[in-house]
């Protein structure tokens, strides 16, 4: 009895063995046919091994066309942004270029109105200059107020330099001052504001320092001329 449960064991072992050894055979036989088959379809450009390829190359074709028309269009931004630029910067200097014309010929009107010529507006620089280089700009504008009434007015001479250079009129010609002198460019702004009709005058034709004059002359105009009023170390007569 032993010996016959034995046999049906051993038969029944080997016939598990052998349905193992089937079962590895087949599993095997089929991984290696499906990687035959993948491969075929890789090779044949068919079958689900092309599609995912195929996909993966539209998807980089894709991204790529992405970056190319981003850097197209980035191009032409920065052009377009580049011309507007220099647009904007040629009409910035236009429209100075064009201020300064009007300026110049505004001055140039200016100074013809009381008939002022270079040499005239190199005088009337100076002498301001010389008599009010240290007072602020309105004391610089209303010498050249006086010296300008003094050419609109039938007591003086018609022009500048002929009221600036007229006898015993102004110190700095007598002592020649008026020839050392360094003009700066808010003298010359000054004296341009003056031409143009910047006038603080009140009509004045004549102005002194009290401190630094002599004392006939101050004697003189206190008892022949009306004050008008003093501004930065000058007093303003008519």
């Amino acid at each position: 009895m032993l010996t016959f449960k034995r046999h049906r064991f051993a038969a029944l072992a080997a016939a598990v063995l052998v349905a193992l050894i089937l079962a590895l055979t087949t599993g095997s036989s089929m991984t290696t046919e499906a990687a035959r088959t993948i491969d075929n379809t890789k090779e044949g450009q068919t079958g689900p091994g092309y599609v995912i390829n195929a996909r993966l190359n539209v998807a980089a074709a894709d991204a790529q066309n992405l970056r190319d028309g981003n850097m197209l269009a980035g191009g032409l931004l920065q052009q377009s942004v580049q011309r507007q630029m220099e647009k904007e910067e040629m009409l910035r200097l236009r429209t100075e270029e064009n201020k300064k014309l009007l300026e110049e010929q505004a001055k140039r009107d200016a100074r013809a109105a009381i008939n002022c010529s270079d040499e005239d507006y190199n005088t009337l620089l100076r002498i301001v200059q010389a008599e009010a280089g240290v007072c602020d700009e309105k004391g610089k504008i209303l010498v050249a107020n006086v010296i300008i009434n003094r050419v609109k007015s039938p007591r003086f001479p018609n022009t500048i330099r002929g009221v600036v250079y007229q006898a015993n009129q102004f110190s700095p010609v007598s002592n020649g001052s008026i020839n050392r002198v360094r003009v700066t460019q808010e003298t010359i702004d000054c004296v341009d504001r003056a031409l143009a009709g910047e006038d603080y005058s009140q009509g004045a034709l004549f102005f002194m320092n009290r401190g630094r004059s002599r004392s006939g002359a101050v004697g003189w105009f206190d008892r022949s001329l009306t004050y008008l009023f003093s501004h930065d170390g000058h007093e303003f007569f008519k």
